[in-house]
């Protein structure tokens, strides 16, 4: 009798070898399947925690709104506190994301401390870098460099069309108020800069220590010849400024003005009426009536139970970002040449149109806004906007960056 040509055990063979074939054959395959990592660094302790949350908010928000994938890939987020700008906890964290946690792409953070570490970090890796909030001027101008894209503000960016349209309408003598550190330097000094260009006057420079609780002698300071305090203040400090500036007398006879911070929608109702008048600046505002903006309120309040604020917009174009410039390239995640990709996009965002420059700075508009009243609430009113405002204003790259930094004008405004 005759054996069979293909036994039992010859056809498992076989049938195991023809199941292999893909797996030896299909690494690229495998590859696309799996998913684009994030890691995203914010501050969920310490005195950033509302910012982060918010900035934490915004992200999952657009995220299940495009079901956690983009470019045919699933994004996995990695969310990492690294405390209120804990620049040795920042690097262990980045230290984790990349070696442990492969990520593909590093973003969030909210200090100016953490970001410089982390963008040196990133550089030596070739790691996209995208900056959800830290505004500090260098890291794209003097200190940039080809990982770094940032979806939300340059610290004097805004500032720059603020101090030319105070001017415009008629105030002359400033007097200069911010918190005595770098980010007071440079927001108020862009004001300073483009309001002495065109022909105002600083009178005063008064910088009161971060965290000081009792403004009363530093209001007392104030040139009572001035017409106008611009200001940096942010969270508690801003909160404690703006009732101790109506509580000192100074509210009506001085206009107050400054960047948005200072009346944050945070912080607005417990300011309230104390903040009447006050006029900012700001690339985003809650009132801004748009279909983009207005979709953007409705999904997040239903979600949170809550409105968004700034920190929440600028979490979700975080995420709008990174996904638009994986759709662009397939899925695919380069380093500097994905952060290329992501520098080219136009971004229709909350806030309106959003463009980089060559440094991964934004391009995007500048709403000037004033306190009032609207239906028996608080509100910041956009009252102008400077379309497409960028970094450098109307200086040229290389004229600007050989100006004396903000940092450097401390206590050089004044005439």
């Amino acid at each position: 009798m005759k054996t069979k040509l293909f036994t039992l055990p010859t056809r498992l063979m076989c049938l195991m070898v023809l199941m292999c074939i893909p797996l030896l054959c299909a690494p690229q395959g495998v590859q696309a399947e799996e998913p684009v990592k994030i890691g995203y660094t914010i501050s969920l302790s310490g005195v950033y925690t509302a910012l982060g949350v918010d900035l934490r908010d915004g992200l999952n928000l657009y995220m299940e709104e495009i079901g956690h994938k983009a470019g045919g890939r699933d994004i996995k987020v990695i969310v990492e506190d690294i405390g209120s700008n804990q620049v040795s906890r920042a690097l262990d964290t980045g230290r984790k994301l990349v070696e442990k946690d492969k990520v593909d792409v590093l973003a969030g953070v909210v200090g100016t401390g953490s970001a410089y570490a982390l963008a040196e970090f990133v550089a030596k890796h070739k790691l996209p870098f995208v900056i959800s909030n830290a505004g500090a001027d260098d890291l794209t101008q003097r200190k940039s460099n080809p990982y770094i894209v940032r979806p939300a503000f340059v610290n004097s960016g805004g500032s720059h069309p603020l101090g030319e349209w105070l001017y415009d309408k008629g105030y002359r003598k400033a007097v200069l108020m911010g918190a005595d550190y770098a980010a007071g330097y440079e927001h108020v000094g862009g004001i300073a800069r483009t309001f002495k260009e065109k022909g105002g006057k600083v009178v005063q420079e008064i910088w009161p220590p971060l965290g000081t609780t009792d403004y009363a002698p530093y209001l007392a300071k104030i040139d009572r010849n001035a017409d106008v305090v611009m200001v940096f203040f942010a969270g508690a400090d801003a909160l404690r400024f703006v009732k101790q500036y109506a509580d000192y007398g100074l509210k009506g006879k001085i206009p107050l003005a400054g960047k948005g911070y200072l009346v944050d929608d945070k912080i607005l109702e417990k300011q309230g009426s104390a903040a009447e008048g006050v006029l900012t600046e700001s690339h985003w505002c809650l009132l801004l009536d748009t279909p983009d903006n207005n979709k953007f309120k409705e999904a997040y309040t239903k979600k949170y139970g809550h409105p968004p604020t700034l920190y929440s917009e600028q979490g979700y174009l975080t995420a709008k970002l990174i996904a638009d410039a994986l759709n662009k390239t397939g899925g695919k995640v380069d380093g500097a040449e994905f952060v290329e990709t992501m520098r080219s996009l136009d971004l229709k965002a909350p806030r309106g149109t959003v463009k980089f420059d060559k440094f991964g700075a934004p391009i995007q508009n500048s709403y000037i806004r004033e306190v009032q009243k609207v239906e028996g609430a608080w509100q910041s009113v956009p009252i102008k906007t400077y379309p497409m405002v960028n970094q450098f204003w109307v200086w040229g790259p290389e004229e600007y960056m050989k100006m004396p930094a903000y940092s450097d004008m401390k206590g050089k405004w004044a005439e």
